[in-house]
């Protein structure tokens, strides 16, 4: 077996996308759940921007065995917003991971110009805009009571905050805020996509704060390029493995199907000198831990 494929062998990729969807994918759930299994990966997370997926999980769970199946909610408006009793009960229900928002945050909504991800990627169907972006913070830069609620439902549970698709100052201030409130594992959403503005100080700065940082293959792929895998290569290692995770943003019909995404992320780095302990870090042992699982 090549060392590449060796090394997805318990792997679990903490951000991917299948239908259903408002955007076209490359897969659904169950094929995504497949393919995750034949590549010998441990799990998969359902992220999708419309929806809570700790059902689809469950679904997933049932007819694809051998392969563990996660779900969680995006706090986007189609599920709320920053709506604590959404959030409590998607954990009920079994959800690990609790995304701020992405398509609705005021911060996306800027970059993208009102447009889900401007000429990158259309959606299936035009959608309706909420009337508002949204942020979690006030005009005095202090979280807004949702959001602190919504931190201290996440501590209470144990699993993961993911920051979505912020502003840097939000992200900054949501870190250090969940961290106070008791949350003990925090997932910084591709920090290196151009519409996170997060700086490589930035990172040091949240790794500091007990985060760890997503890297994604998909920052450097045509449709979303925002650095170079010299760069990448970089950033992983001045912020050290145990700070960071492996995974692909994939789904989309111009990437390959997830798995041979990460597959191929796994690659382009030990071809970088990236150790396979390290990437064993990255890509099992920290999203094991992040999911909270034994």
């Amino acid at each position: 077996m090549r060392l590449c494929d060796e090394l997805l062998q318990g792997a679990i990729d903490l951000h991917q996308h299948a239908a259903p969807s408002l955007f076209e994918r490359v897969t659904d759930d169950i094929g995504l759940a497949m393919e995750a299994r034949a590549r010998g990966m441990r799990g998969v997370l359902l992220k999708a921007h419309e929806q809570d997926t700790t059902g689809r999980a469950a679904l997933v769970r049932r007819q694809v065995p051998g392969v563990e199946a996660f779900g969680g909610i995006v706090l986007n408006h189609h599920t709320g917003g920053l709506n604590p009793l959404a959030v409590d009960n998607s954990i009920k229900l079994g959800g690990r991971m609790v995304w701020m928002p992405t398509l609705s945050a005021q911060h996306h909504i800027d970059h993208f110009g009102g447009s889900h991800f401007g000429k990158a990627m259309k959606g299936k169907t035009e959608t309706r805009v909420g009337p508002r972006g949204i942020r979690v913070l006030d005009d005095h830069g202090e979280l807004v009571p949702a959001a602190r609620e919504i931190l201290e439902l996440i501590a209470g549970a144990g699993i993961c905050l993911s920051t979505g698709h912020l502003a840097p100052r939000e992200i900054h201030v949501l870190v250090r805020e969940a961290r106070r409130a008791g949350v003990a594992r925090i997932l910084v959403t591709h920090p290196d996509l151009a519409l996170s503005g997060l700086t490589i100080e930035d990172q040091k700065a949240l790794a500091a704060e007990g985060a760890i940082l997503e890297k994604d293959i998909i920052v450097m792929m045509p449709a979303w390029q925002s650095l170079n895998l010299e760069q990448m290569t970089k950033s992983i290692r001045e912020l050290g493995p145990q700070h960071c995770v492996l995974a692909t943003d994939f789904g989309q019909l111009h990437h390959p199907m997830p798995a041979e995404g990460l597959r191929m992320f796994v690659q382009m780095l030990l071809e970088q000198g990236i150790g396979p302990e390290d990437i064993r870090t990255m890509v099992a042992e920290n999203p094991a831990r992040l999911l909270n699982l034994a």
